[in-house]
């Protein structure tokens, strides 16, 4: 049945050139490389006197700022604990990887940072997806979820993706 679904997917991706979203993860990992991605800092896009929602932008962008300087640098230590192949990168950089030999990328929407260019909606706690996406075969195992309080928390990342892979 799983080669069936992976062979359908394959179809599927090679015939409409469209993401595939499979659940838990690859079970190659140990044998290929991951690129776990990092926090990049973000243009201050708005002006905090022009409005109170441009206030409230501000601080989420200058915040996400302060806070990532600190995370990448946890996430460099955690990553160690990673059982497997990786190697750090950005949203913007790690597709030039692939032609390094990487396979996967754990990848996110939180790493595009749209989220910071726009004031949430009142009392909604914004959950993000993370992904190990096959960069080959437009493949994407769904891994875990996070809300946006814990996407700085580099110790946590790590911890859910060793469970993932462990599963």
């Amino acid at each position: 049945m799983k080669i069936l679904l992976i062979a359908l997917s394959l179809f599927t991706t090679t015939a409409f050139s469209q993401t595939v979203y499979l659940k838990g993860a690859p079970e190659n990992l140990e044998s290929n490389k991951l690129i776990i991605l990092k926090h990049e800092p973000v243009k201050i896009t708005v002006d905090p006197k022009n409005s109170k929602e441009d206030k409230y932008i501000f601080h989420r962008q200058n915040n996400h700022n302060k806070v990532i300087k600190e995370s990448n640098k946890k996430l460099t230590v955690e990553a160690m604990k990673y059982p497997y192949q990786y190697a750090l990168a950005t949203q913007s950089t790690y597709k030039s990887l692939a032609k390094a030999g990487y396979k996967y990328a754990l990848i996110s929407e939180v790493y595009k940072n749209n989220y910071l260019k726009k004031h949430p909606d009142e009392d909604v706690l914004i959950v993000f997806e993370y992904f190990i996406y096959d960069l080959n075969a437009d493949l994407a195992y769904k891994v875990f979820e996070l809300d946006e309080m814990k996407v700085y928390d580099s110790k946590l990342l790590i911890k859910k993706l060793r469970k993932a892979i462990d599963k």
